[in-house]
């Protein structure tokens, strides 16, 4: 009996040694019971039979490997890709050859041709999960010159802003926190986390980026994603940098996993009054009002979405194209509606997550507000789409699947070309 006693002492002492050392970082909370219901019926009606991909997708440069963006110049005859190697790469598309290009910081991704200036890429440098990089990369906003090569930092440091994890907040466009670049010290700024995605203001004078989380070393995908998946922590910031007045200024934070980006135009022209922003991780697409009547507020456009919204971009038509980098599971909707499993869950190695390899792509009205066009893929071609980037002659589709290589794309759907 005493034996008995002591083994289960032991195990218990070991079990709560494990539970304090695997517990996540302090900046994961996890939230109350959250319910996602099912995806619009709107849907059903847009969507084609079959599997759109599976029917249509073509591939060309078969030495390209896994990507997160595609850049076109704007004959379109060059596209140029962030990959998973650390790479720019270039393609050739009449050739279908794809070749290196520029070595850049640690792994660009969401990247933006400049409306003002055919040769610059503005793009976001990351750290990618598992991989090593010298100590001298940053992470941050990056302009890449296709002309010369050159690679210039933009923003590597952002100014100190409230602590993160209360209520959503939307900054008037004066109101948030703000540092011009050659005043960034150790008392009033720290260095960009994570750059995920940013889009270009018309005139090309502003940059917006989002920064999904900042602790703990983030990274594209792996053990930080998972715990903001898992716990809807509300982590994440929207910044923007100003070109004129060489300044980082916040534009909102207490998102949750503010990914993809898409500056919205004003009717009248002059300067953007909102953006959308997509919380990849709570399958929604949000409205933020950075100045006109409604400035400092925010609303949902889309939610309850069939999978994970990731990249943002729009055709010359106006309309939206949303990559949905995973699907929605059963498994995910009951982990939300019952939070006590949280706990366990994020002291548990991530990837013994079920994901299936299901992907899927949106196409929306220009506003936003009326789905057009609605596919699921079954991996059977690529696993995931992070970016659907509309060219004159079809989708290309961006994939950081590992095992994915070349340049895929799908000609318009029917009706929607622009």
């Amino acid at each position: 009996m005493r034996i008995a006693v002591l083994i289960i002492a032991v195990l218990a002492g070991l079990f709560g040694a494990w539970w304090m050392a695997s517990a996540p970082p302090a900046a994961i909370v996890v939230g109350d019971r959250h319910e996602f219901l099912a995806p619009p019926a709107s849907l059903d009606a847009i969507t084609p039979a079959g599997d759109y991909i599976s029917l249509n997708a073509e591939r060309i440069a078969l030495t390209l490997p896994a990507y997160d963006e595609v850049v076109l110049n704007t004959a379109e005859s060059r596209a140029y890709v962030t990959a998973v190697d650390g790479w720019f790469w270039e393609v050739d598309l009449a050739a279908g050859v794809a070749a290196r290009f520029v070595d850049v910081p640690m792994m660009p991704a969401g990247a933006r041709r400049a409306p003002d200036k055919d040769q610059l890429i503005y793009f976001c440098a990351s750290r990618l999960y598992g991989a090593e990089y010298p100590a001298s990369d940053r992470v941050g906003l990056y302009q890449l010159d296709v002309n010369t090569k050159a690679v210039t930092p933009l923003v590597l440091d952002v100014p100190l802003a409230p602590a993160p994890g209360g209520a959503a907040v939307v900054y008037l466009r004066e109101g948030g926190p703000r540092l011009r670049r050659d005043e960034a010290e150790g008392k009033n700024s720290r260095p960009v986390a994570f750059c995920n995605d940013l889009d270009v203001s018309a005139d090309g004078r502003r940059i917006y980026f989002t920064e999904p989380f900042a602790y703990d070393n983030p990274s594209m995908g792996g053990a930080g994603t998972y715990r903001e998946a898992i716990s809807l922590g509300r982590n994440g910031y929207i910044w923007q940098y100003d070109m004129d007045a060489d300044e980082i200024s916040l534009v909102a934070q207490n998102f949750t996993f503010p990914d993809g980006i898409l500056v919205e135009d004003t009717p009248s022209g002059g300067i953007e009054e909102s953006i959308l922003v997509n919380e990849t991780v709570k399958f929604k697409l949000v409205r933020m009002f950075t100045g006109g009547a409604r400035a400092g507020s925010h609303e949902t456009v889309s939610e309850n979405l069939p999978g994970m919204p990731d990249g943002l971009d729009r055709d010359d038509a106006g309309r939206i194209w949303v990559g949905m980098i995973k699907q929605r599971s059963p498994v995910i909707d009951w982990i939300h509606q019952n939070p006590w499993i949280k706990p366990l869950l994020l002291r548990l190695p991530y990837n013994l997550m079920p994901s299936d390899r299901a992907t899927s792509f949106l196409a929306l009205s220009s506003d936003a507000s009326q789905p057009l066009f609605y596919s699921e893929h079954d991996g059977s071609v690529l696993t995931e789409i992070s970016v659907v980037i509309p060219g004159g002659a079809g989708l290309y589709l961006a994939t950081v699947g590992h095992d994915s290589q070349g340049l895929y794309s799908v000609p318009y759907p029917d009706g929607l070309t622009p």
